[in-house]
């Protein structure tokens, strides 16, 4: 996708889910028509079916032939998913979403308590990457981390760039763990 394209097309979404909000819209009711859209949002009716066409695909509206478009209900968690493909785009840097995850399964990682069944079950698991950090990721027991790591993880496996953790650092994270003293 051309970048000025890309923006503007962004932007026109941006435009038609804050109007959403300021009208105060809730799942069930209908939005404006593309005319009226593309009057008030000041862009062409094209850019707004293809806005809507987004909106659609991503479970945010529902266009009902000879209807009209509707707000949809939301699952809450749905729209970590919604972020994410707003947030991670083509020209977004691939050092980027390794960083990101890196940094979300530190944060897991320090926030997990170490004990020696969790030990256990991470040794089983040391030669296979993903495996390992998802073990680390589901002991957090926070559906919203789970969710946010899940999403990024889906990108990261989308670059096929292999493991994000080499076998040494992976031993490393559980040398970490036995030094930090675990309870009986």
């Amino acid at each position: 996708m051309h970048e000025k394209y890309a923006s503007s097309f962004h932007e026109n979404i941006s435009k038609i889910r804050m109007l959403i909000v300021q009208s105060s819209l809730v799942p069930g009711d209908r939005l404006p028509s593309e005319r009226e859209l593309a009057e008030t949002l000041s862009i062409s009716r094209a850019s707004v079916r293809e806005a809507l066409r987004a909106l659609s695909f991503l479970g945010i509206v529902e266009t009902r032939r000879g209807g009209g478009t509707f707000l949809c209900e939301q699952d809450r968690h749905r729209y970590i998913e919604i972020l994410s493909e707003f947030i991670v785009t083509k020209q977004t840097k691939e050092s980027d979403i390794i960083e990101m995850l890196r940094l979300l399964e530190r944060m897991a990682f320090s926030e997990v308590e170490p004990t020696m069944e969790r030990l256990t079950q991470l040794e089983a698991l040391i030669d296979n990457d993903r495996s390992f950090r998802q073990q680390i990721i589901f002991q957090l027991k926070n559906e919203l981390f789970i969710r946010i790591w899940s999403e990024l993880n889906r990108f990261f496996d989308g670059l096929d760039a292999g493991d994000l953790y080499t076998l040494e650092e992976r031993k490393r994270f559980l040398e970490m763990w036995r030094g930090m003293g675990m309870p009986e």
